[in-house]
């Protein structure tokens, strides 16, 4: 993968940096998408997805965020009560979509930085009937990396499917969608797979699929079960994102040529150099600064870091761009507070390490 000099200089936790190549690859002509051109690139990103992914199944591709997926998912699913697991601004709003879209829902909810508690879940789930369960991978306005295996595994023991939101973890950590038995998993473009914003990816097993054919008021543009006929013809249900498909493309290539386990290393790596410069950076500078989320629950791809009290956290990111990096303003109530690093997408230790530097000169003032 080649970088280009001037790559490495915008950490926001989502959009992240793009490089230029593919970029470019969305300066190329349109082409009708009901036809045999569209359907051959099509199932070549098929392909690459379904490498992300770990699955066999189709992956569905639509022009929206991942809000739109997380739309998709709640329509999807058969009557019944929801519990969503709540722990920051992403995961609440995936209940806020259940809300919205008239289901019932309950919600088990922890402070933001925290991770849900496999043995608390499980009593919710043993005191109500739910038809399932919604669960952020990794919380993007906390970092908090939530152990999805375990929740899926337990949801399902307890007859219930399990919708995951893994839009800032996928590509950066790991997620086995056909060997965990997942049912149902959304993602964005813009975040760990470092594409421009625009996009949405989502697989969902068979039996999701199945029982979503069952469910009412699924409507059109996010029904799974017209993208799942389409996708296994190489289609789509509507008119695609040319351009951002052809980007789409592009990297796909980049990240077979990488490969995902080293992907997701190459994450684990840059979260561990922040952890520690984090650490060490408190000996150098005399700031009381720390991660907001216990070392055993970090993402690999974001780091929220709670701020001195001599430090408001939209002064500090000011500071850091005067630097020449863009870094990530604590979200919603940490805003104030906190900042943010995306230690994710195309990005390396050595990147990393500029952010890094250009933080600690910040914090000196």
């Amino acid at each position: 993968m080649q970088y280009n000099s001037d790559f490495g200089t915008f950490f926001l936790p989502g959009p992240t940096e793009v490089r230029k190549e593919v970029l470019r690859a969305m300066l190329k002509p349109m082409i009708p998408h009901r036809s045999a051109e569209f359907e051959e690139l099509f199932a070549k990103v098929q392909a690459g997805l379904g490498g992300l992914f770990r699955t066999r199944r189709p992956v569905f591709v639509s022009a929206s965020s991942g809000t739109g997926m997380m739309e998709a998912g709640i329509r999807a699913i058969p009557e019944g009560r929801i519990l969503c697991l709540v722990n920051g601004a992403f995961s609440e709003r995936f209940a806020h979509i259940a809300e919205m879209c008239g289901r019932e829902v309950d919600r088990y909810e922890v402070p933001w930085g925290n991770v849900h508690s496999v043995d608390e879940l499980d009593t919710y789930l043993t005191k109500r009937e739910y038809r399932a369960v919604t669960v952020t991978h990794c919380e993007t306005s906390t970092g908090a990396l939530n152990p999805v295996r375990q929740v899926s595994d337990l949801a399902h023991s307890r007859g219930a499917l399990c919708l995951i939101d893994s839009v800032s973890a996928l590509g950066g950590a790991e997620l086995q969608f056909d060997d965990w038995g997942l049912d149902y998993v959304l993602t964005g473009s813009q975040k760990a797979l470092a594409l421009p914003s625009g996009l949405a990816f989502a697989a969902a097993s068979d039996e999701m699929v199945a029982l979503a054919a069952q469910a009412k008021n699924r409507g059109v543009y996010f029904d799974i079960v017209e993208m799942d006929k389409f996708a296994k013809g190489n289609q789509v249900p509507a008119t695609p994102a040319f351009s951002l498909i052809y980007s789409l493309d592009v990297q796909l290539d980049a990240i077979a040529d990488e490969g995902v386990e080293a992907r997701w290393a190459r994450h684990a790596d840059m979260a561990k150099l922040t952890s520690d410069w984090l650490e060490t950076s408190r000996s150098r500078t005399g700031a009381d600064w720390a991660n907001i989320v216990d070392k055993n629950s970090r993402s690999p791809t974001v780091s929220t870091i709670r701020l001195p009290e001599r430090m408001a956290g939209p002064d500090f990111v000011k500071a850091v761009k005067k630097r020449g990096i863009v870094v990530g303003g604590g979200y919603g109530k940490l805003g104030a507070t906190t900042f943010r690093i995306g230690h994710m997408g195309d990005h390396t230790v050595a990147t990393i390490q500029r952010c890094l530097d250009a933080c600690e000169e910040a914090i000196r003032g």
